[in-house]
């Protein structure tokens, strides 16, 4: 464990967050603090600000759960995974603590219940995401509640050089002045020295003591191997998830990828599943709950699965094919043996995946003249009586009207609508269906909150009358209308046909500030080239793996052998 930055204030002026009571410890369940842990929390008692750098395990959500719980109330947590947030609301709630969340996922009696809570100063953490800080008026009940705490999980996300960037962490340092700029906790588990500069400069971080773990996990084995081509990668691939000692996790590129994996492994006789972004959020939660309790023994899964999953026994994570980069590549190998036991990491390398993954990255060109046509496109009216069709119809369209790819229309609708030249609207249109009564009746395998929903929608006559997406989104078992609606067309049950476009114009940005965004989106290009970049050195080098991956994070690595890579050899007590 590594502390960097000066200390502020005196121990006089610190809280019981200094030797935290033996009873409130066993309350999260634990006997002691890390050293890490308790360097976050002694800052925190003095009103100092912190970075939290831990690896997957290291006991991030601990470093501000705890101070909440101790008396810095109420305590923001801004998190972008809504699942995890509820995971954290009911742990916390079964520990006696007063949490609540306000997202899509909840209610409307219980969002004001929250409110309500908050204001009258019987809650102690409220969660929420980036999304709802973009409301004023969000931020201005949250400022009159005057939070003691903020804390920002997923910190990464705020840098383009993170992984999983999110534009709308961009306005998190705006919001932290707006609530009096309370004590701040930025948590990652995955930050290059690049990331952690932009986290403390977008927050506005003051002096803040910056707290980070050892990245290396001695016990995972870290594994490359070749493939000649497809047949062999599937050979390679049944053979390990049928070796496996115990529960294990392969990762996929795409959806449709994990749903055709799963389905060879479950013909094979393995208990799999797949797991993704577009199944029903009570359907991710019924597979994630089967998992932890060894109900499956494999899960298939894009990057959707993992955050906050604390399985400790997994003994085997795959990745099908490399990931675009080595921040991705860390969190998800790191699912691997978190009790400490041995485990192995195997990524599959075909002759054509590195080609493939540039040729991908390099798609997707934005010019200012393509970005000024598509602002003309989406001011014409459009309508029409036959629909524009489904969301892939629509962005095809528009890449027609343009003459562009599906990737080039996708990414400047993107940039405009980060820049706020754009909106999504209440678009209209008419949903049609595609499966018979019988099959929805009938049909096992189907969702029976998607199909509840569907015939509160009017099926099998929804296709003749208009509709809008808070029509849909009223009665979506998650809330979210267009992660419904993919999943409807996906599993061949019905299809969105919009009367008009779902993007409406709001400004028409000067020539210089559209020739700003396509600058942007260049050197973001540029970025994602280089990060993968990064894998491609990983996975080609003659070098330790381990060496490479934790260099690249900024860690001290020892000289000599590591003994757990396929580059160094085996060493006793590992998997082979």
């Amino acid at each position: 464990m590594r502390v960097r930055g000066a200390s502020r204030g005196s121990v006089a002026d610190m809280s019981p967050l200094i030797s935290p009571p033996a009873e409130l410890l066993r309350r999260f369940g634990v006997t002691a603090l890390r050293p890490a842990q308790q360097s976050a929390l002694l800052a925190l008692a003095v009103g100092r600000d912190v970075l939290v750098i831990l690896p997957t395990g290291g006991g991030k959500s601990l470093c501000y759960q705890l101070p909440a719980a101790s008396g810095m109330t109420p305590t923001v947590v801004v998190s972008p995974l809504v699942a995890l947030m509820k995971d954290q609301v009911d742990a916390l709630r079964r520990r006696g603590i007063a949490a609540a969340q306000l997202s899509g996922a909840v209610t409307v009696p219980e969002r004001e219940r929250a409110w309500g809570a908050l204001q009258d100063g019987t809650l102690t953490i409220l969660y929420l995401s980036p999304e709802a800080l973009a409301s004023r008026a969000t931020v201005a009940r949250l400022a009159r509640a005057a939070p003691r705490l903020l804390a920002v999980d997923e910190a990464h996300c705020i840098s383009e050089w993170g992984e999983s960037f999110r534009p709308s962490y961009l306005t998190l340092g705006r919001v932290r002045e707006a609530l009096g700029a309370p004590p701040t906790i930025a948590l990652t588990a995955t930050a290059t020295p690049r990331t952690a500069r932009d986290i403390v400069e977008r927050l506005a971080l003051r002096d803040p003591l910056r707290v980070s773990g050892g990245f290396d996990r001695a016990n995972l084995r870290l594994e490359v191997r070749r493939v000649s081509g497809e047949g062999e990668r599937a050979a390679r691939l049944h053979a390990l998830v049928c070796g496996a000692p115990g529960p294990a996790i392969v990762y996929a590129p795409t959806r449709r990828e994990t749903e055709r994996l799963a389905a060879e492994f479950v013909r094979i006789g393995v208990a799999a599943a797949p797991f993704h972004a577009g199944l029903p959020t009570e359907e991710r939660g019924t597979l994630q709950d089967r998992f932890l309790g060894n109900h499956i023994s494999v899960i298939v899964a894009t990057n959707a699965f993992g955050m906050g999953v604390d399985k400790p026994d997994v003994r085997l994570v795959v990745h099908a094919a490399p990931p675009l980069t080595l921040e991705a590549y860390y969190q998800e190998a790191g699912r691997a043996g978190r009790d400490g036991a041995p485990a192995l990491c195997v990524l599959l390398l075909g002759p054509h995946d590195l080609a493939r993954a540039r040729l991908r990255l390099s798609r997707g060109m934005v010019t200012a003249d393509r970005l000024r046509a598509l602002l003309r496109l989406l001011d014409a009216p459009f309508a029409t009586s036959h629909g524009l069709g489904g969301e892939r119809d629509v962005l095809a369209r528009l890449a027609r009207a343009l003459g562009a790819t599906a990737e080039e229309a996708a990414a400047a609708l993107r940039l405009l609508l980060e820049a706020g030249a754009l909106e999504r609207r209440g678009a209209t249109g008419v949903l049609r269906m595609l499966a018979t009564q019988a099959r929805l009746a009938t049909d096992p395998s189907l969702p029976a909150n998607d199909i509840a929903a569907l015939r509160l929608l009017g099926a099998p006559a929804t296709g003749r009358r208009p509709l809008t997406l808070a029509d849909v989104a009223a009665v979506a078992p998650d809330g979210d209308a267009p992660r419904f609606l993919h999943r409807l067309e996906a599993r061949q049950l019905a299809v969105w046909q919009a009367l008009e476009w779902p993007w409406r114009v709001r400004a028409h940005p000067p020539g210089a500030e559209l020739e700003r965004l396509a600058v942007r989106h260049t050197s973001r290009r540029a970025r994602d080239a280089w990060r993968f970049a990064q894998v491609a050195r990983m996975v080609t080098s003659p070098r330790c793996r381990r060496t490479v991956l934790l260099r690249y994070f900024g860690e001290d690595t020892p000289a000599g052998s590591c003994h757990a890579c396929d580059v160094c050899g085996t060493r006793r007590g590992t998997l082979s």
